[in-house]
């Protein structure tokens, strides 16, 4: 493996923005002379130190500066971390948008939540349909995924073939869905391929993925064996599990609850594109399950990772406007936590065991599988392909690095194998390869309507606050002079309990009384004072306390 050699001519250059050293955030850059083309552009969820964050999207200034070249965002699939971040996109770039039909269906259904004040276009594409991008070609093909329509992008470059795998397992008999499409990926690749970017979620699990298949008999026998009443929470978008559990609820006599929009909305989608098959007369309101036997219910719920505000969570709390758990109910978690959601998981299933339901997991019944290869597939893979150059992608930095050395002992030379991160700009030609800059790439936060760069502090504030508090430092003056007009006072938020705050903050102020009454001789800029006042509490509160609150001085005209 290697990033460095020498500078190339007209070379492809590769820039990943999100997705290569973290789980989430996924768009990847592909660039010519001429052309830009984006492949995926999700969302990362916020970990819990994040405090106040709703979702992070990849920093888009490069693309921004070159927006002139930037000729269309190529879509793999539907999930959030591949297309949630589209809407901040499209404000920023005018582009069109090609999507197989259910991230079509998706990308349209969350554009409804954003004034954009234009349409953007979305093109639903076809497989093996050829799509003309500027100097590029750009043909899709069928993998298998959590979620229907999932696909892989050969994109024809002046280099030669770049393909791009999106999420993928081999599954050759998928519960819903097209079947892993090895005669078709093979026509598309023929002899080999430039370069091959390949998913690594699980690249450190030797085997083989398991087919949704395996896990309809237990969940079939565990509704069958509950006498009350059943929670099934999965991924929304999993709709091979839904479509499990509601050919279960049909054999067992059940009817159907939908907990939370999400859910509501990918089953809705789901069955309009005809990947979903569910009776018109099986779906119930809460309300209505209530005067049903107990034995007669089931609810389809989000909620599997733990989300605060996801129906399940909410039922957990008691939070719930229409249900409640009771002794009796079972409750089927048909999902793992992902990475940083483990805490939130467990206190989740923590409080439904509490209220008295049965709960069933992937750590003690087969309810679950996973949606991505694993080794013996990412084989199979880079077999089929027989890259050039190999970069991993998606995935933590320790799963990159498993995969590249997979594709070293499959045969890909070892100087032709790029462990990437965020902000990596790849150059390749027909002769070499090297890491040739880095560019901004890092976290974008979104907090309501607000956006800011990582770069800008204020989760490292609100990190502050939450762990040693906020301290006020009030200092009257004269509006007009700029002058201390009086003794300052001090108030504290989260900081230390009112009965200790006194004593402390009265040697706090002695503190700074001295350089205050030298102030008063005359007329002192506040940024000056601001910045002595702030450094000396800072240092004398850390000096008594050990800890570092946030002190905030704060000037009050008379």
């Amino acid at each position: 493996m290697t990033n460095k050699s020498t500078r190339i001519n007209s070379p492809l250059r590769i820039i990943p923005l999100g997705g290569l050293g973290e789980i989430g955030k996924n768009m990847m850059i592909l660039e010519t002379s001429e052309d830009i083309v984006i492949i995926d552009s999700g969302v990362l969820f916020p970990a819990a130190e994040m405090m106040g964050v709703d979702v992070v999207i990849p920093n888009i200034s490069y693309l921004v500066e070159n927006a002139s070249r930037v000729r269309a965002l190529l879509i793999t699939h539907g999930h959030e971390d591949h297309i949630g971040a589209i809407p901040y996109v499209l404000k920023e770039l005018k582009i069109p948008v090609y999507a197989p039909r259910m991230a079509a269906a998706l990308i349209r259904e969350r554009l409804k939540e954003h004034r954009l004040g234009y349409s953007p276009t979305i093109n639903e594409i076809t497989t093996h349909v050829p799509v003309e991008i500027g100097e590029l070609t750009a043909t899709w093909f069928d993998v298998c995924h959590s979620i229907p329509d999932a696909t892989g992008i050969a994109i024809e470059t002046p280099f030669g073939k770049v393909v791009h795998t999106g999420d993928f397992k081999i599954d050759t008999d998928p519960v819903v869905g097209e079947p892993f499409d090895y005669a078709g990926i093979s026509k598309v690749v023929g002899d080999g391929v430039f370069l091959l970017m390949s998913d690594s979620t699980y690249a450190e699990d030797e085997g083989h993925s398991d087919s949704d298949r395996v896990i309809i008999d237990p969940i079939h026998q565990m509704i069958r064996e509950s006498s009350g009443r059943i929670f099934l929470s999965c991924f929304a978008s999993q709709i091979a599990r839904i479509q499990i559990a509601v050919d279960a609820a049909v054999n067992n006599d059940r009817k159907i609850v939908i907990l939370g929009r999400s859910m509501q909305n990918y089953i809705r989608i789901s069955r309009e594109l005809g990947h979903l098959e569910v009776p018109d007369n099986l779906m119930i309101s809460a309300s209505a399950a209530n005067s049903l036997p107990d034995a007669q219910v089931l609810f389809l719920t989000t909620g599997s990772q733990g989300e605060s505000r996801a129906a399940l969570a909410r039922i957990a709390r008691v939070d719930h406007r229409e249900v409640r758990i009771k002794p009796g109910d079972t409750v089927i978690i048909s999902a793992t936590p992902i990475p940083g959601n483990e805490t939130a998981v467990s206190a989740t299933q923590d409080d439904l065991v509490k209220l008295g339901a049965r709960l069933l997991h992937h750590k003690n019944h087969k309810v679950h599988v996973h949606g991505h290869a694993q080794r013996e597939e990412l084989r199979t893979m880079i077999n089929l392909m027989k890259p050039r150059y190999f970069v991993p992608v998606h995935g933590e930095y320790r799963m990159l690095t498993s995969h590249a050395e997979l594709a070293v002992a499959q045969g890909v030379d070892e100087d032709d194998v790029f462990v990437l991160t965020d902000g990596d700009v790849l150059e390749l030609d027909d002769e070499s390869g090297y890491v040739a800059e880095k560019i901004d790439a890092g976290h974008v936060f979104v907090d309501g309507l607000g956006l800011w760069d990582e770069r800008v502090g204020v989760i490292d504030q609100r990190r502050l606050l939450s762990r040693d508090g906020i301290v006020n430092v009030i200092i009257p003056r004269n509006a007009s002079t700029g002058r201390i007009m009086g003794a300052p006072r001090l108030t504290s938020i989260g900081f230390v309990a009112e009965e200790d705050a006194d004593a402390l903050f009265q040697d706090t102020l002695e503190e700074i009384q001295n350089y205050l009454d030298r102030a008063r001789s005359g007329k002192l800029e506040w940024d000056e004072l601001e910045a002595t006042i702030k450094g000396t509490v800072e240092k004398f509160l850390h000096r008594r306390t050990r800890r570092r609150p946030l002190v905030v001085p704060i000037a009050i005209d008379v």
